[in-house]
């Protein structure tokens, strides 16, 4: 039997190899912060009015390469931006946002498309689809 100073050492090393066998928890890619911005946009503004097409990934999209659909929404939630001039609060920073959400995402896609292989589409469906895509991200990970 260990007593003394070894037992204590022997006692702490055991406590930190299991802490370092533990499962470390998955980073926080919850999005109802970002979904609720969304959905004002969709809500409060005319989207109609917008005369611009954005490269629109889609729920698939998402669920063979997060990390580039969240960018690639990213990259045209800012032209949006550009665009819609009169856009409530500058976006939210939703781009920013989705940035960083796609860094949290960070997977190997060597077979993902670029941003600019998707569909082009209006500015209400490419609303649509990322509100899609956050509702979806917020089943599997909240």
């Amino acid at each position: 039997m260990l007593r003394g100073r070894l037992a204590l050492v022997s006692v702490h090393l055991c406590f930190f190899c299991l802490s370092a066998l533990m499962p470390q928890p998955a980073a926080n890619v919850c999005t109802k912060d970002i979904m609720k911005n969304v959905q004002f946009l969709i809500n409060t503004s005319d989207l109609k009015v917008l005369d611009c097409r954005l490269y629109t990934p889609t729920i698939n999209d998402y669920q063979n390469c997060p990390s580039a659909t969240m960018k690639c929404f990213a990259a045209e939630i800012s032209v949006l931006m550009e665009e819609w001039e009169t856009i409530p609060y500058h976006g939210f920073g939703l781009d920013k946002k989705l940035e960083k959400l796609a860094k949290l995402l960070n997977q190997t896609e060597s077979e993902c498309h670029q941003c600019e292989f998707f569909k082009e589409q209006n500015a209400e469906k490419f609303l649509n689809n990322l509100h899609s895509t956050l509702q979806r991200m917020n089943s599997e990970h909240c």
